[in-house]
C-alpha cells in the first residue's frame, strides 16, 4: 500500500485526495485480478500496481483540471443586497399579496398571467375562455386597485 501511495504521490495527486485515490486502485485491482494472468502475479506484482496507479493519478489530474476550469467559467455571484433592501422587498411583496388578495379571483387571475407572466391580453383570453375586452376591463381594474392599495399602504407608514 505505501508503494501504490507514493506512485500516486510522484504523480500529482494531492495529498488530501490521494488517500480516495489509493482505494480507487485497490478497487481496481479487485476488479481485474481475475483477467491478470498467473504468471504475471507472482513475477511482477509491482509493475502492474504501477501501471494501475499512473493511469489513476492521470484520470483525476484530468478531472481535477476539468473541474478548475468549470469553476473558472462560473459567474462571480451577485453582492449581497444590504438587510434594508432585503426588508423592503418583502415589505412589498406583502402589500402587494394583500392588495392581490381584495380582488376576486378571476381579476386576480388576470393580473398574474399579464404582469408577473409576462402573457398578452389575447393570450389570456384564450387560456382562460374570457373575452379579450373582459381581459383589458379587468386589468385596468386590478392595476387601479393594486395601485391605489400600494399608495395607501405606503402612506400609512
Amino acid at each position: 500500500m505505501a508503494f501504490v501511495w507514493r506512485v500516486l504521490r510522484y504523480h500529482g495527486v494531492p495529498e488530501e485526495t490521494v488517500e480516495d485515490a489509493v482505494q480507487d486502485v485497490f478497487v481496481i485491482v479487485h476488479r481485474r485480478w481475475k483477467d491478470w494472468p498467473e504468471e504475471d502475479r507472482e513475477a511482477r506484482p509491482r509493475a502492474w500496481l504501477f501501471g494501475i496507479a499512473r493511469r489513476v493519478a492521470s484520470l483525476r489530474r484530468r478531472t481535477s483540471a476539468r473541474h478548475e476550469r468549470r469553476v473558472r467559467e462560473l459567474p462571480e455571484p451577485a453582492p449581497e443586497r444590504p438587510l434594508d433592501d432585503r426588508a423592503a422587498d418583502r415589505e412589498a411583496l406583502a402589500m402587494l399579496d394583500r392588495a392581490l388578495a381584495a380582488l376576486d379571483e378571476d381579476t386576480r387571475m388576470v393580473f398574474i398571467l399579464a404582469q408577473l407572466e409576462g402573457m398578452t391580453a389575447p393570450a389570456i383570453a384564450a387560456s382562460t375562455g374570457a373575452k379579450v375586452n373582459t381581459v383589458y376591463w379587468r386589468l385596468r381594474t386590478a392595476r387601479a386597485h393594486v395601485r391605489a392599495a400600494m399608495r395607501e399602504d405606503w402612506s400609512e407608514r
